[in-house]
């Protein structure tokens, strides 16, 4: 019998190659493990990943948070709706919904090409909601 995955890892692991370009052109730190995924920081932006594997519905989601010249980190927004808000696209193109491995896998993906289409057009200060 074969070894079941561990998701959750698999996860970090697909999430620290598709969203290298963070580290190696925009000037973010090395990724931090969190309970849920992946944090990402420069001086002045967070970006999470995050994974939830358990009930109701198994998603993938990303947050961008502004950090403040002063440390503070702003409560932030969603990449989908950033990503819809500054004209990148259509919120389909950053889906949460995962069904197995492979749609998990591929969530990744998606949100690494969605969130490199947007943070050139990201405002040097985005608005909390």
């Amino acid at each position: 019998m074969g070894q079941r995955p561990n998701l959750p890892e698999e996860f970090r692991s697909e999430a620290r190659i598709a969203f290298a370009f963070l580290v190696e052109t925009e000037g973010f730190a090395e990724p931090e493990e969190h309970d849920l995924g992946l944090r990402y920081c420069r001086v002045d932006l967070e970006v999470r990943l995050c994974c939830h594997l358990g009930r109701p519905e198994p998603c993938v989601w990303t947050r961008l948070s502004p950090i403040a010249p002063d440390g503070t980190r702003g409560w932030g927004a969603y990449l989908d709706d950033l990503y819809t808000a500054t004209g990148c696209g259509p919120p389909q193109d950053v889906p949460g919904t995962v069904h197995n491995r492979r749609s998990l896998l591929k969530r990744v993906h998606q949100h690494a090409d969605a969130l490199r289409r947007l943070l050139p057009r990201l405002p040097a200060r985005f608005p909390d909601p």
